[in-house]
């Protein structure tokens, strides 16, 4: 299913496995209250689709993403946005799917927190990125949340405290921008990357990614027995690792059953 029209700024279809999501509100996508509960809708529909094997996020128009609509921080506005920017962070911090981001242009305040909940963003050299928040007299609240486990605690504290922009280059330089490419390669290194993704069966990909996440930051003895109880209680019985097995063994790609 190729691309549709858009609805509140978002065009998401299914092709080969991959959620695509676009935010089309050019020219610089804004993100209005109404825009996110529509990607939250299209999140929450990929999250719950067992076939799907990655989500992947990008742009229309000169900026990936430039915030979110300054009207609505309006103290009287504040609570139903925050209410709806909630909803969107939470549909992604729940996926179990891994999330790729292509980021060409300006990735700015919740635009930079979207990039933020990105697994494998993919960046242009021309990309740049920032938290401007503070310079209007508010805090960017996944961006205090979040980007200290990216980039640690002191480069959060600076971006966050300066509203600097920063290059894509600087970003990579952080870890935060996973692949960093010419504007011109950045669909070909994307698919290159969904590519990869899609040899997975759908069902291990939701432990491995579930797991990597909810044992990020733990002590590694009690990260590595949980992750060996999963490995034993739960891999074991699926179809999908005897298929594993036995496709090495006959020389074939496998097809997976996803049970």
């Amino acid at each position: 299913m190729e691309h549709g029209a858009a609805r509140s700024g978002v065009r998401s279809a299914v092709r080969d496995d991959v959620l695509y999501v676009t935010l089309d509100a050019p020219p610089v996508n804004v993100m209005t209250g109404a825009m996110m509960g529509e990607l939250s809708d299209v999140l929450a529909r990929g999250n719950a689709d067992a076939t799907l094997k990655a989500i992947a996020l990008d742009a229309v128009g000169k900026a990936f993403c430039a915030g979110a609509d300054v009207g609505e921080h309006r103290p009287e506005q504040a609570p139903a946005m925050i209410a709806g920017f909630s909803r969107l962070f939470r549909a992604l911090g729940a996926s179990e799917l891994p999330v790729v981001m292509a980021v060409d242009g300006a990735a700015l305040g919740a635009g930079f927190e979207l990039a933020l909940m990105a697994d494998i963003l993919v960046a242009s050299e021309r990309a740049t990125f920032g938290q401007p928040e503070i310079r209007l007299g508010f805090f960017a609240p996944v961006g205090v949340a979040w980007l200290a486990a990216r980039v640690g605690v002191a480069r959060a504290v600076e971006i966050t405290s300066t509203g600097r922009t920063y290059t894509a280059g600087e970003m990579h330089a952080m870890g935060l921008v996973s692949r960093l490419v010419p504007p011109e390669r950045l669909s070909d290194e994307r698919e290159q990357i969904l590519g990869d993704l899609r040899r997975a069966s759908p069902v291990v990909m939701r432990m491995n990614v579930r797991l990597t996440r909810a044992l990020a930051g733990r002590p590694f003895e009690e990260a590595r027995v949980e992750a060996e109880r999963v490995f034993l209680g739960e891999l074991m019985a699926t179809d999908d690792v005897r298929e594993g097995i036995a496709s090495f063994y006959e020389k074939r790609r496998p097809v997976w059953q996803n049970r």
